[in-house]
């Protein structure tokens, strides 16, 4: 049992090592680990065993991140449809709410505003809202928006990219609370 508490201790600690780092990221590490570990991090947790998943199908969702000139592009495929979806949404992220950038998760089977499967996200709003300063493009068009949403594998994935988020902002101009 002591081991099973060394090895959490221990755990913790990288993680908070890692969390630690990141606030020392220039903007062109942040760039390069959004495109790489936090692509990695962007995939949502299945919906194989919600409830109302009657058919026991695996939906997933994936997100590709992309930080370019202070522009965060998030792409967002699935397969809950016939042929899947892709959505991407483009972040300006001077106008990003750096204290509103959060990990979320919803209850097994709850449905809401977040149409992506997955039980973890990271949502983005913006610092004004009523600007609708995000773009999001889909099959049906584009439409501006105020709230970029992502999947993510888990809680703490969603934590760390949150951190790694809000950093971005930061060194983009974003206006702190």
């Amino acid at each position: 049992m002591k081991w099973l508490a060394l090895a959490g201790g221990c755990l913790l600690s990288v993680m908070a090592g890692s969390l630690a780092a990141q606030s020392d990221m220039t903007l062109a590490e942040t760039a390069r680990w959004l495109e790489r570990d936090g692509t990695d991090l962007a995939v949502s947790s299945s919906d194989e065993t919600a409830t109302t998943n009657l058919r026991r199908v695996t939906y997933t969702a994936s997100a590709t991140l992309v930080l370019d000139t202070c522009r965060l592009a998030i792409v967002v495929t699935d397969n809950a449809g016939v042929s899947g979806t892709r959505t991407e949404m483009q972040v300006p992220l001077k106008d990003v709410d750096i204290s509103g950038v959060r990990m979320v998760s919803r209850p097994d089977g709850y449905h809401d505003f977040i149409y992506i499967p997955g039980q973890y996200f990271v949502t983005i709003p913006a610092r004004a809202p009523d600007t609708y300063p995000f773009l999001t493009i889909s099959s049906r068009g584009e439409l501006r928006s105020y709230l970029a949403t992502m999947p993510v594998k888990d809680a703490d994935a969603g934590t760390t990219i949150s951190a790694v988020v809000r950093r971005a902002a930061k060194l983009c101009g974003a206006a702190t609370p």
